[in-house]
């Protein structure tokens, strides 16, 4: 359960247009007292908030298939 959970958690990342690199940090974050806490609320709001509108530098808006339509015309 935990690569699934690790891959899900990047693709959430990409979305934002953040590093899957930052993930590794809140990852090793949780392991220092007090800052775990810090580190847990930041992937928390980083994994729930909204992906970046249109394509980013991580590839184009899933959520918005019509806008890459053309490349198939």
């Amino acid at each position: 359960m935990m690569l699934p959970q690790m891959s899900l958690t990047v693709r959430r990342f990409h979305d934002r247009n953040i590093s899957g690199w930052w993930y590794l940090a809140i990852f090793i974050a949780n392991f220092i007292p007090y800052l775990n806490v810090v580190a847990g609320l930041a992937g928390l709001v980083i994994t729930v908030l909204r992906g970046t509108e249109g394509p980013n530098k991580f590839g184009p808006d899933p959520l918005r298939p019509e806008i890459r339509a053309e490349v198939f015309a």
